[in-house]
């Protein structure tokens, strides 16, 4: 049996244990095209970047969703249009600066150039939704979960499955 001011400290010990396991995973949040809004875990964004499309090289017999090569650090990337990717809208071809998101996953890097950076986000992983019911086809293949909030729907992608997509590497 337990005094009063002793269960009092043990609900907040309680109350303390459930907030500590609601854990927030921040987010990079973006445009993937104009309907679409993408987040992507920040242990596996590198760097953003503002670049002219000039600097971007274009490689010859390669997907459509490459758009050439950059670099950036002493590093070469591939650069991707993520959407083209996914099999949405892709991005508009008179674009003069790309917003461009260097991601890694292990040793394999990746420039993915997106319409819009909206910023970093701190999401509870109990907002996390993982049905994949309402998620378009062909975002399935890399989505990890999504967000619904104020009528707008994120997903989350899942890094490793676009460095790893079979268009990449056909």
């Amino acid at each position: 049996m337990y005094t009063f001011s002793e269960s009092a400290n043990r609900i907040q010990d309680v109350k303390t244990d459930v907030e500590q396991d609601v854990k927030l995973d921040t987010c990079l949040k973006f445009e993937i095209d104009p309907q679409t809004i993408g987040l992507l875990e920040s242990e596996f964004a590198q760097e953003v970047l503002t670049i002219k499309s000039t600097h971007i090289m274009p490689v010859p017999n390669k997907p459509s969703c490459i758009l050439g090569i950059l670099s950036s650090r002493r590093r070469v990337y591939w650069a991707i249009d993520l959407a083209m990717l996914m099999g949405l809208q892709p991005l508009d071809q008179n674009i003069r600066l790309y917003e461009v998101i260097l991601t890694t996953v292990q040793e394999l890097a990746l420039a993915l150039v997106v319409p819009r950076i909206l910023g970093v986000v701190h999401i509870p992983n109990d907002r996390i939704e993982n049905d994949n019911f309402s998620t378009p086809a062909t975002l399935k293949p890399y989505v990890k979960g999504y967000v619904n909030e104020k009528k707008e729907t994120s997903y989350l992608l899942r890094a490793e499955n676009i460095l790893m997509s079979t268009i990449l590497h056909s």
